[in-house]
């Protein structure tokens, strides 16, 4: 199967910041978040109808395990 350059170079900063959270779902969840309050200015709007991310809402790590299950 032909892989896209770009989806590897994706892939490989995917596992880097895994990495570096020694691939533990809550710490990486708040390593987004931290970027997203660092870089929100450039990232792009959410949906029109002003539902955001777990993030924007607020919510805890803990509630936002609890709303995927």
């Amino acid at each position: 199967m032909k892989t896209d350059p770009a989806i590897e170079r994706t892939r490989d900063a995917r596992r880097l910041i895994s990495t570096s959270v020694a691939d533990d779902p809550a710490r990486m969840v708040n390593y987004y978040i931290e970027m997203q309050k660092r870089f929100g200015a450039r990232l792009r709007p959410g949906p029109a109808d002003g539902r955001g991310g777990a993030a924007e809402q607020g919510l805890a790590a803990d509630a936002r395990k609890g709303a995927r299950d």
